[in-house]
């Protein structure tokens, strides 16, 4: 599942292995600028849910945060909106 997010591409896709989803953070963020290099993070075994959609969640959740904290923007997930995202559901079952 990938997802934008402030100019990076977040692929949030978990790994299923053992009966269980492995929750993974790809981000990428490419520049227009030739002159500049893109940057890539990967943030592996975040942790394993018994649902992919749980996986999905809490990879975009951990994503968020290290985007706004590199950023030094803080913690602003909390005012997020669900339109202020690109391709995450409106709706987000609570824990």
């Amino acid at each position: 599942m990938k997802c934008g997010y402030r100019g990076w591409i977040i692929d949030a896709t978990p790994d299923f292995s053992l009966g269980k989803f492995f929750a993974h953070a790809r981000l990428v963020r490419v520049s227009a600028d030739e002159e500049v290099d893109g940057e890539m993070h990967i943030e592996r075994d975040l942790s394993y849910f018994d649902t992919e959609e749980e996986a999905i969640e809490v990879a975009q959740q951990w994503a968020f945060g290290w985007i706004c904290e590199r950023d030094g923007s803080g913690d602003e997930t909390q005012n997020e909106t669900p339109s202020s995202r690109s391709d995450i559901p409106e709706a987000i079952p609570s824990r």
